[in-house]
């Protein structure tokens, strides 16, 4: 990501789940205000070109079109989202309904989880980390909202300043809470030694127990999708194979829980669930 600037993929999925809203039965698949929250925060962010007309613009028949088009060269991405969506909203729900009285979205982009979700559990504390520049924009959107007491947003980039000290310098993290954490679209950005870096700081923040849903890309031989994340200067940088998982995050203090996930409508990327050891 270019620094100072608005992550462009976190703006790309806000926009493509309010098109995907207008496909066949998808509005009624996705979690309960997603839609219209994302794209409230989309308008109030300040991202060039993000405006009204773009707005009312995805959400016709032609830019439906648009977006099965690019599918051609990433099959299933495009509803990937989501899917995405579904999965992590799920997971927290569960997570919380067994216990869990923290949740930590890492990368969170303009996802709305945790706004959507805090005014319903006002005993779990909810947070978000992200860098500078996107936080802030997202943030302007959060305070139009009204941002509830028990979601706390973080300013940090985790590529130059690790999560612990992030966490420990806000002051609100409690790492002897058990608590959930999402990486949904994060890990495919990171190298594959930041990714276990990031899974080890992760863990030396939480007690055992919790747990970490999280998305990762998996290998493909199709060269042209590569090449447009570099110019768009948001390359992947990683990819294993979801049956891979178990010895790809040893030894960074999470084990996974899930079974491995071979679902193609799930695109590039496959779902997974680990627990703190």
């Amino acid at each position: 990501m270019k620094q100072g600037r608005i992550s462009q993929t976190a703006l790309k999925v806000a926009l493509g789940i309010i098109t995907l809203s207008v496909k066949d039965g998808w509005a009624k698949r996705l979690p309960p205000r997603l839609v219209e929250t994302s794209e409230r925060l989309l308008l109030a962010s300040g991202a060039p070109g993000y405006g009204p007309r773009l707005m009312r613009a995805s959400k016709k028949q032609w830019m439906v079109h648009v977006y099965e088009i690019q599918d051609r060269l990433m099959p299933g991405q495009w509803e990937g989202f989501g899917h995405r969506k579904i999965f992590m909203q799920q997971q927290v729900e569960s997570a919380i309904a067994e216990g869990a009285r923290q949740v930590l979205v890492l990368g969170a982009g303009f996802d709305t989880l945790c706004l959507r979700l805090a005014p319903q559990h006002s005993d779990v504390r909810f947070f978000e980390v992200d860098h500078p520049a996107t936080s802030a924009a997202k943030a302007r959107g959060v305070a139009a909202e009204g941002q509830p007491e028990n979601m706390i947003q973080i300013a940090a980039d985790l590529g130059k300043r690790a999560l612990s000290k992030a966490l420990s310098e806000d002051g609100r993290w409690h790492g002897s809470r058990p608590s959930v954490l999402v990486a949904e679209g994060l890990f495919l950005y990171l190298k594959d030694e930041e990714v276990r870096s990031l899974l080890t700081e992760a863990a030396a923040c939480t007690r055992p127990g919790s747990r970490i849903a999280f998305t990762h890309k998996i290998p493909d031989e199709r060269k042209v999708v590569p090449m447009i994340m570099r110019l768009v200067g948001e390359p992947f940088q990683s990819a294993v194979r979801s049956e891979d998982l178990p010895g790809y995050i040893e030894g960074t203090g999470w084990a996974m829980i899930s079974d491995v996930d071979a679902d193609p409508a799930h695109g590039i990327e496959r779902y997974a669930v680990a627990e703190r050891r």
